[in-house]
């Protein structure tokens, strides 16, 4: 467990809009959101072993079954994918607050706004950078 007091000023790098009321406030979202997810893919990895298609479909499956037993495994496969994704975001995120670069967009270097980063702590982009991203405009980063 990280046990970091984030300063916000004097770190060069580091997002001067940010106070360290904000950071800290950030901080504990991420550390939570944290283990949050890290319980969700210990669980997930435990009924993935317990809901393999064999044990939902029965032993002798008709299509439906079948199809049922197909949707559930990957469904739960992809739940499993998304967590892994957003736990390597999260923790990203906490490695940019140990860095003191934590809050400035990775494509141009400016602040991200504090109302994006309290809707998504983990953003790596400000708002203009993510939408060119999303619609496939992506330069390489100027940093």
């Amino acid at each position: 467990m990280r046990l970091v007091r984030y300063a916000h000023c004097c770190i060069p790098g580091v997002n001067a809009n940010l106070s360290g009321h904000d950071i800290d406030e950030l901080a504990t979202r991420l550390r939570k959101r944290e283990q949050e997810l890290v319980a969700e893919l210990s669980s997930g990895q435990q009924r993935a072993a317990s809901e393999n298609f064999g044990r939902i479909a029965g032993e002798a499956p008709d299509n439906g079954d079948a199809s049922l037993a197909d949707l559930v495994v990957d469904s739960a496969s992809a739940e499993r994918t998304r967590d892994a994704d957003e736990l390597r975001d999260v923790q990203d995120a906490l490695a940019r607050l140990d860095a003191g670069s934590y809050g400035l967009c990775q494509q141009c270097g400016e602040a991200i706004e504090l109302a994006r980063l309290r809707a998504n702590p983990s953003a790596r982009y400000d708002l203009r950078h993510q939408q060119e991203r999303e619609q496939g405009n992506v330069r390489a980063p100027t940093l």
